[in-house]
């Protein structure tokens, strides 16, 4: 009788203290939501926008030129957000623009491998595999035509089963990142994970 007596106990401490957290996570204030008041997409229209700053540092020079190279690794868990990695490229052309680096002293590209593989394939690959288009085809296009060179490691279309003519027209196929990584970085362009 105690035995029992003790595991109803169990089950209503546990049940009170489930009641509890319910109750605590609707009251503790939350941080709010990501994003920037009043965002600024001074060559990249609806992608990275910033927020206006004139109390920084480290600010682009609009008279040098720029060689940067993304390595973009990472995907968002759900299918229907732009990739992250190529927001932040968008993002980083904005700063420079917003500096008053001209675009053509923007020498940037991104190499896509890894998790982030599933942001280079077309629409119609994109809607068998999730029943809707891609929704980095249109950032592709904005990074491309700011000038952006995206690319995407050939190896790993291999190893994801994706055929060259699945892959988006507007991003070009290396033999791999790695060699990719290699080059640019022999040619003395900034590396940047992403």
């Amino acid at each position: 009788m105690l035995t029992l007596l003790k595991r109803y106990w169990m089950l209503a401490a546990l049940v009170f203290a489930a009641v509890l957290m319910v109750i605590f996570a609707a009251v503790i204030p939350r941080k709010p939501a990501a994003g920037i008041d009043h965002a600024l997409y001074p060559a990249i229209e609806k992608f990275g926008g910033i927020a206006e700053r004139h109390d920084t540092v480290d600010v682009p020079d609009p008279n040098k030129h720029y060689k940067v190279i993304f390595d973009v690794v990472s995907d968002s868990d759900d299918p229907r957000t732009i990739n992250p990695g190529l927001m932040r490229v968008a993002r980083a052309v904005n700063v420079f623009a917003e500096a008053g680096v001209p675009l053509e002293n923007l020498d940037f590209v991104a190499i896509i491998h890894g998790d982030a593989t599933r942001s280079v394939v077309n629409s119609d690959v994109y809607n068998k595999w999730f029943g809707f288009d891609n929704p980095n085809v249109p950032l592709v296009s904005a990074l491309t035509q700011a000038g952006v060179h995206v690319r995407v490691c050939g190896q790993v279309l291999n190893h994801w089963k994706i055929a060259d003519d699945q892959v988006n027209d507007e991003i070009d196929i290396t033999p791999s990142a790695l060699s990719t990584l290699a080059i640019y970085g022999n040619e003395g362009y900034a590396y940047e994970r992403l």
